[in-house]
């Protein structure tokens, strides 16, 4: 008999895997989240997805990079929060002072920054399991990216907790990252507007000269 599960946080502890089980099954070398003990493969990314995602991670990058404060890493990255949840966000960052912890196939605990792309097969968990887990394992900022709606949503740590960081004027502003923003027309222009380049967003950031 089926057992009903209205969310992961509910899986029976005999149908869970270990995050040991996970690093070392097979598949998770696909991009794949080990969630409350639950392997939950990824759907093939949409157009407009992987989009969104090479220009965050663009951008992200070469801030990160110009200042020599971390490593950002894409969506193969996987980050062992406990024993029951490893996660592969779509973009991360670790800051320098610890990238020493990084081991060979994962990294033992939190990014500091996740970013999560959502698609109509992860909503559920993007914007529920995976919020609280990154809150509660000591995740400093998340980025929530809705192609769909096309809405960002940025969260900051709080005591164990991820609490909406409010727009400003319609930007985004982290507050890990100082000096990094998003505005969401580079992401969503609009019918009737064309996509900045990376270069003209870098150079309102302050990234080029």
């Amino acid at each position: 008999m089926a057992i009903a599960v209205r969310t992961l946080f509910e899986t029976p502890s005999k149908a869970r895997m270990s995050a040991d089980e996970y690093i070392d099954f097979p598949l998770s070398a696909h991009k794949s989240d080990l969630i409350e003990g639950v392997f939950v493969m990824a759907s093939p990314a949409s157009y407009r997805h992987e989009i969104i995602q090479g220009v965050v991670h663009t951008i992200l990058r070469m801030f990160v990079d110009i200042r020599g404060i971390g490593e950002v890493l894409g969506p193969n990255a996987a980050f062992r929060l406990s024993e029951e949840n490893a996660f592969q966000p779509d973009i991360s960052f670790i800051r320098a002072d610890r990238l020493y912890l990084a081991e060979d196939v994962y990294f033992p605990g939190p990014p500091d920054l996740a970013v999560e792309i959502i698609s109509p097969s992860s909503r559920q968990y993007d914007e529920v399991e995976k919020r609280i887990n990154y809150g509660r394992y000591g995740v400093r900022e998340y980025w929530l990216i809705d192609p769909i709606y096309e809405t960002i949503h940025f969260f900051s740590q709080a005591e164990g907790e991820l609490l909406p960081i409010p727009a400003e004027q319609g930007v985004y502003h982290s507050r890990l990252l100082k000096g990094f923003y998003l505005r969401p027309e580079w992401l969503f222009p609009g019918d009737d507007s064309a996509r900045p380049s990376v270069l003209a967003v870098a150079r309102e950031l302050g990234i080029l000269g």
